[in-house]
């Protein structure tokens, strides 16, 4: 039983789900692109379980369903106070599906028989050339970016940065040039910069938007208690 606008208490209660609205018979793969994000298309039957109507649905996979992960990565130099804030890696990308570059956490997608925490640590050495020890990724959570039509799974993976990890970067990005040819202008900036950033529109990529408001929450949560 979710909360009503009658109710005092602010904790939601526990919710136990009946049975689904739908019944899903006859999947099948109708068009599938092994190269690239290996992006496949299932068409399936869904019908009403109330009604007995039916209709067909469409869903889309990338890279065979392997979960992808996100950076939040977190710069705490060790030159700082105590009340100096963290600061966070955003960074322009260049998308196809928009035409456009846009602000965004560093991100990608697992690779065959690697964990979530090694794939954000891989990502963001391949876009930054930052190598950060596997033991400083969290991952905090898993999303998905679009239940309607998006069967993957995203994992959101905090990564703690030094101003050693950053320095021994720069040598890497010196010789290679810019480590992914998608990403350029990437930026620390503390949580207030990128409030404001949200809150003037500069960035609108979903997947970047949704995991910095988990973020902000669990830190909301971690400092109330």
């Amino acid at each position: 039983m979710m909360r009503t606008d009658n109710d005092n208490d602010d904790v939601v209660a526990p919710v136990e789900d009946g049975v689904p609205p739908l019944i899903v018979s006859d999947e099948h793969v109708v068009y599938r692109d092994c190269f690239a994000a290996d992006y496949t298309v299932f068409e399936c039957q869904a019908t009403v379980r109330d009604t007995g109507k039916t209709f067909r649905m469409h869903t889309t996979q990338v890279n065979d369903g392997r979960t992808g992960a996100v950076c939040i990565a977190r710069l705490e130099s060790a030159d700082t106070d105590e009340h100096t804030e963290a600061r966070y890696l955003i960074a322009r990308h260049w998308r196809i599906s928009t035409h456009a570059w846009g602000w965004e956490f560093p991100r990608g997608m697992g690779e065959e028989h690697e964990s979530a925490e090694e794939t954000a640590r891989r990502e963001l050495k391949e876009e930054t050339g930052i190598d950060a020890p596997l033991e400083c990724v969290d991952v905090i959570q898993h999303i998905h970016a679009d239940t309607g039509v998006l069967r993957d799974s995203i994992a959101i993976a905090e990564i703690t940065v030094t101003d050693a990890d950053i320095d021994a970067a720069r040598p890497v990005k010196s010789r290679t040039g810019d480590t992914d040819w998608e990403l350029r202008n990437a930026h620390w900036v503390d949580a207030n910069t990128l409030r404001a950033m949200i809150a003037d529109g500069e960035i609108t990529d979903g997947i970047t938007l949704a995991s910095w408001a988990i973020h902000e929450c669990r830190e909301g949560a971690a400092q109330r208690k």
